[in-house]
């Protein structure tokens, strides 16, 4: 609005100097003036051409004095115009220097892109790792309250395996007094012998009472123990998907018949704390494929005392696979048939020592994880007997074998050494 009313002003006074110029010329042609000793007709060309410059004058003039950049213009164009070159090639580094900040832009932006990726990355392998530790945690926990209870398990044990060796320490002794009384008592049966024949009778009291003391030796020699430590006492199967429930229902079921069973042969069984008992339920409830309890002895238990029992879990899994090698024996060239047999026993002996470190659970009652039968060993015997100078006996599993079954069909290979 302010420049629309300058620019106004500025043809009005351009036109008032024109009207003044035209008036003047006018005046001078018709009066005849001369000016500076002009004619008139030169006269009125001057006036009119110093009106023109009158005109061009004023408007620089107002031009000069209303607009500031105007007056830059016509007295500082040179400094302007220096100015005006310095400040574009400013204008090109700028631009240049920004055309390389939108590249370091763009290449900050990928590099931001794959720092943040590699932040998710990161982040969900540090959830991972959270959830690993929080599982790891569990675990230890669960291993240290095993730990601190098989710990008073062993104190308790130690404790009573010191009574024990007390005990053994008093039979020991009083095993060295009954032999040397025994000694004694000979000694008194010779001299009776040697001295007088009529003491025959009083001899073959004697005589009795050594046998009596040869028979309680015997007896204090073989020992009263019961149960052993770490004997199996009873197998519980439990299924992966049983519920806690269930399985609670099953274990307390089986240690009442456990307690039955004991109480039959003489034996007191201690009750189960229910803190064992919720231990090994929560451990059972982690699990998810099939389990078998063991239950067992946790010390040895003498005639008339209590025993105490605890738990142990195995797997219900394929122990040995059919064909699957389970032991392998050299024979020499100079093993005869009769020699055999004694072979085969302690063949069968690394047979049961490896199923017993694969995990199959030995039987109750016998103790033994199973047997080679006659016949499978006279098989084995004529097949040895074919094969001549130094032979390997391979004996091998005749059929899948889990952890409770029992080891009673092998596959016999015999092979020159």
């Amino acid at each position: 609005m302010h420049t629309t009313l300058n620019i106004v002003l500025l043809i009005v006074i351009a036109a008032l100097v024109a009207m003044f110029g035209d008036r003047m010329g006018r005046i001078a042609a018709k009066r005849k003036v001369a000016i500076f000793g002009l004619r008139p007709r030169l006269a009125a060309a001057w006036i009119a051409i110093l009106t023109g410059v009158s005109i061009a004058l004023a408007t620089v003039a107002f031009i000069a004095l209303v607009s500031r950049d105007a007056r830059e213009m016509l007295f500082h164009f040179d400094e302007l115009k220096q100015n005006l070159t310095q400040l574009e090639t400013e204008v090109s580094d700028l631009e240049y220097n920004r055309s390389v900040l939108v590249k370091d832009k763009r290449e900050l932006e990928q590099h931001l892109d794959k720092a943040r990726k590699k932040l998710e990355v990161k982040e969900d392998e540090a959830s991972q790792l959270e959830l690993k530790i929080e599982k790891s945690n569990q675990r230890y926990d669960a291993i240290r309250t095993q730990l601190e209870r098989a710990e008073l398990e062993l104190a308790e044990d130690e404790k009573k395996l010191a009574e024990l060796r007390a005990d053994l320490a008093e039979e020991e002794a009083a095993n060295q007094r009954l032999q040397e009384e025994q000694t004694l008592l000979q000694e008194q049966i010779d001299t009776l012998k040697t001295v007088k024949s009529g003491l025959a009778s009083e001899a073959r009291d004697l005589e009795e009472r050594a046998q009596a003391l040869e028979n309680r030796i015997g007896v204090l020699r073989k020992g009263n123990i019961a149960i052993e430590v770490n004997q199996p006492l009873a197998y519980i199967p439990l299924a992966g998907g049983m519920t806690l429930p269930e399985s609670q229902r099953k274990i307390l079921s089986a240690l009442n018949d456990l307690r039955i069973q004991l109480e039959a042969d003489g034996i007191t069984m201690k009750p189960v704390p229910s803190s064992a008992l919720s231990e090994i339920l929560n451990t059972l409830s982690l699990l998810t494929e099939d389990t078998i309890l063991v239950i067992y002895s946790a010390t040895n238990v003498l005639s008339g005392e209590e025993a105490e029992v605890t738990f142990k879990i195995a797997f219900d899994r394929i122990i040995f696979r059919k064909g699957e090698l389970i032991s392998r024996i050299n024979i020499d060239a100079d093993v005869g048939r009769d020699q055999l047999p004694e072979l085969f026993a302690y063949a069968f002996a690394a047979v049961r020592a490896v199923a017993l470190s694969r995990g199959m659970l030995p039987d109750i009652v016998t103790g033994d994880v199973g047997s080679i039968s006659t016949s499978d060993v006279a098989k084995a015997a004529d097949k040895i007997e074919a094969v001549e100078g130094k032979r390997i006996l391979e004996i091998r599993a005749g059929r899948d074998f889990r952890t409770t079954d029992t080891l009673d069909s092998f596959e016999f290979k015999v092979r020159r050494g």
